[in-house]
């Protein structure tokens, strides 16, 4: 570690009195709430968008800078494209990329604002992302050396919690910093090299191959996808059939159902059919039972993405990316946390007082302030970094219509952990027509508890007449209904990071941004189902063939329990990255005596790829096929000519994800159309940016 440890901070408030110090936080918007929070007293200072915070407090001088998220990023020593390779080093991002350039005047900035300062202070997000983002930013632009580095520790943008986390620092948690640089280096060997095998593989057939993407949860999410489009491919259903009653109970119809349940013999339905012809049913038992079901727990983001998708529909990246842009405006705690619990330390009452100001919550929140005490539910998942997500209490002023609908379903869940417990009366009645048993169910609310308080979910009731065994009714008929069993549901975005966090892969962070990318690569297609690509198929199938341990769960799930015992201090950086390095050169060894092979499948499937996708249209200026294309330089989309660099004709496109090539040509100057999506709608658009039909969409 390069910093000065701080063993004891009672001694090191002692010592910073009177001394200059800088905080660094994430990101602009965050250092103004932090200067804001510390001091009245408080001036923004800089010039050419690079801007801080110049503070005084109690006499000390104290600047607010900021970092625009990761300001580092790592990079191969060298330039050879080959693999393996696990020679890197941190490099700034500005230099790396170019559409990162304008990182380069807040590196200059921190750089400035560093030469004079004796303290320094990480105030970034509190997780390892946030750690390491705020540990490169010092190590590398301020080198601080042997001087104090304290941690600012907060999970809302309060006042209250700013002013806290200032007054009050702790040490910095190297651990955690460890644990950090340890994921990205791996995450970068098992994406290079992986990426890098399987595009030299296909150019060992095809020299102008495209670049292919691997990851190391990217692709064994991949896989899970491709088994479960095998597994309802290979599915073969059965046909049953369900007999069922129709009774008439004291002038109500109810369905009663065969007490054994699907019948799949259609002999056996008929002659539980024919065993049960009589007029009356006679109402053998009558159980009557009460039942509580408990609030719903408190949102980690697991949960308030699964919620968000199926209440509004939407993907989990961008409810997440709602839920970061809500935290740092101050109206939410920190989202990325896995806990489902909220500690008393937050502050029940206030927040309950200050959402009450808002007209709309105020007859849920009064329900809650009339107890006499606040206990709220809480879940079993813990985070030691940070609570479940709770509102703080302070209002939005300008949101975005998707922020409100998603800021009023974490102030509703948050009312809701309040609520007292739903209590329903179930009834299950047993009756013989016949020489057969049929059942039927029923229940009634006696309490709606906490479901008052939350609007989002509907409790239906069935209720039934007043019944008492030995009582006959009428049967109306009996009959069978014929289905087929169906095999498992497809995976939507929501299910699939689900599913990613039950077999432990992943993180909460990055679950979201890892269905993301298999989208942008091609991979799947579908927002609400989603569906393998011939190319997401190929390169699952590739890898199974001919060098499964790439995909492997277990290897996968291995490495991330050792990265938890980075953080936890069970093992060492340096020990998990050898042995990373080790396991990964040995697959790829594997890979390259099957180069070859896993070449032609992959090949194979990008020439069937292209086929599907086809042309975009035929250029105006050549006649050659226009073809969507990805700039390797910026990385953005466009159409251009497949006859350059003879001909340069191209179209600018919106930087989106699931835009389509159509037949349709444009009525106005006859060039292709393509389909965009525009929220849950998608619309038809001429290339031709100056085409008057710009502003004459229509719906696809």
């Amino acid at each position: 570690m390069i910093f000065k440890r701080c063993q004891k901070l009672e001694w090191v408030s002692k010592v910073v009195k009177d001394m200059k110090k800088l905080i660094i936080a994430e990101k602009p918007k965050v250092s103004m709430k932090i200067a804001r929070s510390i001091s009245e007293n408080y001036s923004r200072r800089g010039s050419k968008g690079a801007y801080y915070y110049e503070v005084k407090v109690n006499g000390d001088h104290v600047i607010v800078a900021s970092a625009v998220g990761h300001l580092y990023t790592l990079v191969q020593e060298g330039s050879r494209w080959e693999y393996p390779v696990f020679d890197v080093r941190w490099a700034p991002l500005h230099i790396v990329d170019s559409s990162k350039s304008y990182l380069k005047k807040y590196v200059n900035l921190l750089q400035e604002l560093c030469r004079d300062a004796e303290v320094f202070y990480i105030a970034t997000d509190y997780d390892l992302e946030g750690e390491l983002l705020g540990y490169n930013a010092l190590r590398f632009a301020c080198r601080p050396g042997d001087k104090v580095v304290l941690r600012m520790k907060f999970s809302t943008l309060t006042q209250r919690d700013l002013r806290e986390a200032f007054q009050n620092p702790i040490k910095i948690d190297e651990k955690m910093v460890e644990a950090a640089e340890a994921r990205h280096k791996m995450d970068w060997f098992w994406g290079i090299n992986v990426s890098r095998a399987l595009s030299l593989a296909g150019r060992v057939v095809k020299k102008k191959f495209n670049t292919l993407s691997a990851g190391r949860v990217q692709t064994p999410a991949l896989a899970i996808l491709v088994a479960r489009e095998r597994e309802i491919k290979d599915f073969k259903s059965k046909p049953f059939w369900e007999v069922l009653a129709d009774l008439d109970v004291k002038g109500e119809k109810i369905t009663a159902h065969y007490i054994g349940g699907r019948v799949f013999e259609e002999d056996k339905a008929k002659k539980i059919i024919k065993n049960s012809r009589s007029d009356e049913a006679e109402l053998k038992s009558l159980e009557k039972k009460k039942s509580k079901k408990l609030p719903l727990v408190p949102f980690d983001l697991g949960g308030l993405q699964s919620e968000a998708y199926r209440v509004f529909g939407y993907n989990p990246k961008r409810t997440q990316d709602m839920a970061q842009s809500l935290y740092e405006s101050g109206y939410i705690s920190y989202p990325r946390t896995s806990s489902q619990k909220l500690p008393y330390t937050i502050g029940f009452k206030s927040i309950l007082l200050n959402l009450r100001n808002n007209r709309e919550f105020q007859p849920t929140v009064d329900m809650i302030l009339s107890r006499e005490k606040l206990r709220p539910i809480q879940g079993k998942k813990d985070d030691p970094a940070h609570p479940a997500i709770y509102p703080t209490g302070v209002l939005p002023e300008k949101i975005s219509p998707a922020e409100e609908k998603l800021y009023k379903l974490i102030v509703y869940r948050f009312i809701a952990a309040f609520g007292d417990p739903l209590i329903q009366e179930c009834t299950r009645g047993v009756c013989e027509i016949g020489l057969e048993k049929y059942v039927f169910e029923g229940s009634r609310i006696i309490d709606a508890g906490w479901t008052k308080l939350y609007p989002y979910v509907k409790i239906g009731e069935k209720t039934l007449p007043e019944l008492k065994v030995g009582d006959y009714l009428k049967v109306l008929k009996v009959y069978s209904k014929k289905g087929e069993t169906k095999p498992p549901p497809m995976y939507n975005p929501a299910s699939l990071i689900r599913e990613l966090e039950s077999r432990g892969l992943g993180t909460k962070a990055t679950r979201a941004e890892i269905v993301d990318t298999l989208y942008k690569r091609g991979y799947i297609r579908g927002r609400n189902t989603i569906r393998v690509t011939e190319l997401g198929y190929s390169v699952i199938e590739a890898l199974q063939e001919y060098v499964p341990a790439i995909i492997s769960e277990e290897l996968t799930r291995k490495f991330e329990e050792k990265l938890e015992n980075i953080r936890a201090g069970k093992e060492s950086q340096e020990h998990v990255l050898e042995e990373a390095k080790r396991e990964l050169t040995r697959i790829l060894n594997e890979f390259k005596m099957k180069e070859k092979l896993v070449g032609e499948k992959l090949v194979k499937a990008m020439e069937e790829k292209e086929k599907r996708e086809g042309s975009v249209g035929t250029c105006p200026n050549c006649g050659s096929p226009l073809k969507i294309i990805r700039s390797r330089k910026t990385k953005k989309i466009f159409i251009g000519c497949s006859n350059y660099p003879r001909c340069s004709t191209s179209f600018p496109l919106p930087q989106k994800t699931g835009i389509r090539t159509t037949d349709k040509k444009c009525k106005y100057c006859g060039l292709p159309m393509v389909s965009i999506p525009m929220g849950k709608r998608r619309l038809l658009s001429c290339i031709d940016m100056k085409c008057e039909s710009k502003t004459k969409f229509k719906k696809n």
